[in-house]
């Protein structure tokens, strides 16, 4: 449902700009994009100052779709910087199966029901994701899983369940670490349940959960509304995660995190996003709070060119209660970026 109202809105403003698929025949067809970027990252903490710049190819997708009536299929080959887990390049894979009246039955690598924002940049409404910090994802839930789900849509409404292998993995460097599980343990199964309504006049509610076995168990609650009136979009989200760790002696983990967004669509080519999100993280009686501000600008070049401009700033607070040497750390994250997104 979020790639839905992404897709949808998150280039109202650059109307001309398109995502259009290539048809090679009646059965298959095929759609992508190369996401480049340059940034400049400054972070302070007690003192210490680091600078660093970074140019290239973030990320190019190939999306292979395949459509024989009820039976449709989607195979992602994709290249992203720095990303090792997706091996062979392979960040979607699935078949559905249309049962009618809006029924779905799909199964294979999938992409989380969960979250407001999309996580491919063709559906974001700035660069940067609301809770990636310098890299660092404090997102909890895994972006793609494997498993089998059930969906229906209707005009107004959407419901979703998926049994799936996990549902906190490590999509790159996530909250949790190493592990195979970000907040819990290696897992052996997983539940994810989504659903929305549209309420009419603009408004649409949007509730979520995932929980996880994993030797403990781990969940994962996702709630978001969108109101849309004329050029204007505005979001609210908010994400209540709790983990379980097995290791004798080991603190189990608590996420609280949210994000509060405008965007808003000046002319026909071109819009401009304001975002405030928020992160705290307990482990133990350790606490690390995160607030970050997002302003970024969005300008259609052409149909499949769109740039992206954006500054960030992230000041952040760790108590480290239950360290004799230090009771607490600060440091600020300040970012620019300037990303072109080149789309067919």
């Amino acid at each position: 449902m979020k790639n839905k109202i992404a897709i949808a809105s998150a280039f109202l403003a650059a109307s001309s700009f398109s995502m259009g698929e290539i048809v090679v025949n009646d059965f298959l067809s095929f759609e992508g994009f190369v996401d480049s970027s340059y940034s400049h990252t400054d972070a302070e903490a007690e003192g210490v100052n680091e600078s660093e710049n970074s140019f290239g190819i973030d990320q190019v997708e190939i999306s292979w779709l395949f459509n024989f009536d009820a039976v449709t299929a989607q195979i992602d080959l994709e290249y992203e910087d720095g990303d090792d887990d997706n091996e062979d390049g392979v960040e979607q894979a699935f078949v559905n199966y249309a049962l009618g009246n809006g029924d779905v039955v799909t199964a294979g690598r999938y992409a989380s029901m969960l979250g407001f924002e999309a996580y491919e940049p063709t559906g974001l409404y700035q660069y940067s994701t609301a809770y990636d910090i310098d890299g660092f994802d404090f997102a909890a839930n895994s972006e793609y899983v494997q498993g089998v789900k059930y969906t229906r849509t209707s005009d107004t409404t959407f419901f979703g369940i998926s049994l799936q292998d996990q549902a906190f993995g490590t999509d790159g460097d996530r909250l949790g670490g190493d592990t195979d599980s970000d907040l819990g343990q290696d897992s052996s199964f997983a539940v994810e349940v989504a659903g929305s309504i549209d309420l009419g006049n603009g408004f649409t509610v949007f509730a979520g959960a995932t929980f996880e076995n994993a030797n403990e168990d781990s969940e994962l609650y996702n709630a978001y509304v969108t109101y849309e009136t004329g050029a204007w979009l505005f979001a609210a989200e908010l994400n209540i995660g709790e983990g379980e760790q097995e290791a004798p002696g080991a603190d189990d983990i608590e996420l609280t995190s949210g994000l509060l967004m405008a965007n808003y669509a000046y002319s026909d080519v071109a819009s401009v996003t304001a975002r405030v999100s928020a992160i705290e993280v307990e482990i133990g009686n350790n606490d690390l709070d995160i607030t970050k501000y997002t302003l970024a600008h969005n300008y259609a070049l052409s149909d499949n060119l769109l740039l992206v401009t954006e500054i960030s700033f992230a000041d952040g607070d760790l108590n480290l209660s239950d360290d004799a040497d230090a009771d607490s750390f600060d440091g600020d994250v300040t970012s620019l970026a300037v990303e072109l997104l080149f789309t067919f």
